[in-house]
């Protein structure tokens, strides 16, 4: 028996184990693949070796060495140093220094300049979805702590923000336990999901008719990435989205990727394969071809990564390194808002100098990839998360995420506050242009009316502007809202918003002067004001 055949045999078998429980793409863009290829030759070297190294102390095997022996180890070592020198040049062609225009593209072609009060309409305060996925994972399990038959054999698995007929939900298909708990229930499959109301604050297991078959938490045959790659072999996927289409029945969505720069540089998405997991039929769609039902194929990370490569890199390499010019970055973190059916990662934008603020913020839509970029300067939102939180520091409430509403006609930061169990129990609107200017309360509909308390509009129409009065100006601020610029007269501890192209002289205003303004007569910190 050759040298090289107990070290070929016991490679194979341990390269047949490795692609079995990888499941890999058999695509040259594949992470996966590479590490099984130099896993597998790196595997034959070392048993090479060490079986050499165990023959060379009888001298009988030290005799017969040939050049046929030494073959199988050349080979190896060159397919070695072949896969090393590809993957590293691979990899080199496809960095930001020689790709920058390649990364900045991916999402510049999908940005527009839109106007915040054309597309985000006031809507009915009480139905806003505001509930992260740490809270919808603890309302969930504590459903699924109580239904005593399932909480040994299943699992709630990842959440996904979905919309069914405009109305959004946190579900999550149950999952097998373990391997064991698999191969006693792979018959009845998955029996559920537990859906939780955002608005609410209300969990509910549902019962599949029949029980799924093909998910992420299965084995062998029936794990769903091993069963797509039975029909896309080619194809590169490392998430699997739960979803439900508008007549209630479970999907699994798992986008495919592509990259764009190198070998794994400039991700991006090509699309969705949409996989039925009750009988395992599964279709796969260009980005343009996805059905309007589906909401999640591109993921939040990816997005906000694609939008900063654009923001840093639009200028070139070096300028994202050196001067920086014109760089932007979306805020360390983001959230969901339901608009017409579909799902949009929201997220500030600020300059690369981390300051407190945001020159504008975007939804992303998380379908189609569209970008919306929203001209308008404010608060960055992590500071007004510590302002909400600064109003119940007695509490120690802690602030999710914001969301941005309209409210009558402006943007404004709505988040919850929630205590130290995670669970929701106040509302927070914060001023985007003024985060000191912040309300709390009980529900979404009395932190509301607070809101307007606090900034001078009834729950009607706003006072008119008839009381005069003369101020001494301390000090002027500017802010822009989609293209209008408003001033600030600010005197005392109050602030008098004029618009500026209605009221053109505040331009000649210094501070010091004294001006005579028609406001409203309310004890508000803001108050709307024209020059008499």
């Amino acid at each position: 028996m050759k040298k090289s055949t107990i070290p070929l045999i016991i490679t194979l078998i341990f390269s047949f184990i490795l692609y079995y429980s990888i499941s890999p793409a058999l695509n040259i863009h594949s992470g996966e693949l590479w590490f099984i290829i130099i896993s597998t030759i790196i595997t034959f070297i070392i048993l090479y070796v060490f079986l050499q190294l165990l023959s060379s102390f009888n001298k009988k095997n030290r005799a017969n060495k040939n050049t046929s022996t030494e073959l199988p180890i050349k080979i190896a070592f060159f397919a070695l140093g072949g896969s090393l020198v590809i993957l590293l040049v691979g990899i080199l062609i496809g960095i930001k220094p020689f790709r920058a225009s390649t990364y900045a593209s991916l999402a510049q072609g999908r940005i527009e300049d839109r106007n915040f009060l054309n597309d985000i309409k006031e809507e009915e305060i009480s139905n806003i979805a505001l509930m992260d996925t740490a809270s919808a994972e603890i309302i969930g399990n504590r459903q699924m702590g109580s239904l005593s038959d399932l909480v040994s054999q299943f699992e709630t698995s990842d959440y996904s923000t979905i919309t069914v007929n405009n109305k959004p939900l946190k579900a999550s298909a149950l999952s097998y336990v373990n391997f064991f708990r698999y191969l006693s229930n792979k018959d009845i499959g998955i029996p559920g999901y537990i859906q939780v109301n955002p608005v609410s604050q209300k969990a509910e297991y549902i019962k599949f008719e029949k029980g799924l078959k093909y998910v992420p938490s299965a084995f062998f045959s029936e794990d769903l990435k091993r069963h797509i790659h039975s029909k896309y072999p080619t194809a590169i996927i490392d998430s699997y989205y739960f979803e439900l289409d508008e007549e209630g029945k479970p999907h699994y969505i798992s986008p495919y990727y592509i990259y764009r720069a190198g070998l794994f540089g400039a991700k991006d998405v090509g699309g969705a394969i949409i996989v039925d997991p009750i009988t395992g039929d599964m279709e796969k769609y260009s980005l343009e071809d996805i059905p309007a039902w589906v909401d999640r194929v591109y993921d939040g990370d990816l997005l906000a990564k694609q939008y900063d490569w654009y923001g840093t890199l639009k200028n070139g390499y070096w300028n994202s390194l050196f001067a920086k010019k014109g760089s932007v970055v979306t805020t360390d973190d983001y959230g969901y808002k339901s608009l017409e059916n579909d799902i949009w990662v929201f997220t500030g934008v600020t300059s690369v100098s981390s300051d407190e603020s945001n020159i504008g913020f975007v939804l992303m839509n998380s379908r189609t990839g569209a970008i919306n970029y929203y001209d308008i300067y404010g608060a960055e939102e992590y500071s007004a998360m510590s302002a909400a939180e600064g109003q119940v520091q007695n509490l120690r409430y802690k602030a999710s995420f914001p969301s941005i509403i309209n409210v009558d006609g402006e943007p404004v930061y709505i988040m919850v506050l929630k205590d130290s169990g995670g669970l929701t129990k106040m509302y927070a609107i914060v001023n985007l242009q003024d985060y000191s200017l912040v309300a709390t309360g009980d529900t979404q509909q009395e932190v509301l009316d607070n809101y307007k308390k606090r900034l001078g509009v009834s729950s009607g129409d706003k006072d008119s502007l008839e009381h005069s009065i003369t101020i001494t100006v301390d000090s002027i601020k500017f802010g822009n809202i989609d293209g209008n610029t408003y001033a600030y007269l600010i005197s005392g501890e109050t602030a008098y918003r004029l618009l500026l192209k209605e009221n053109e002289e505040v331009v000649l205003i210094n501070p010091g002067d004294e001006v005579t303004l028609l406001t409203q007569d309310t004890d508000v910190l803001i108050k709307q004001a024209i020059l008499d």
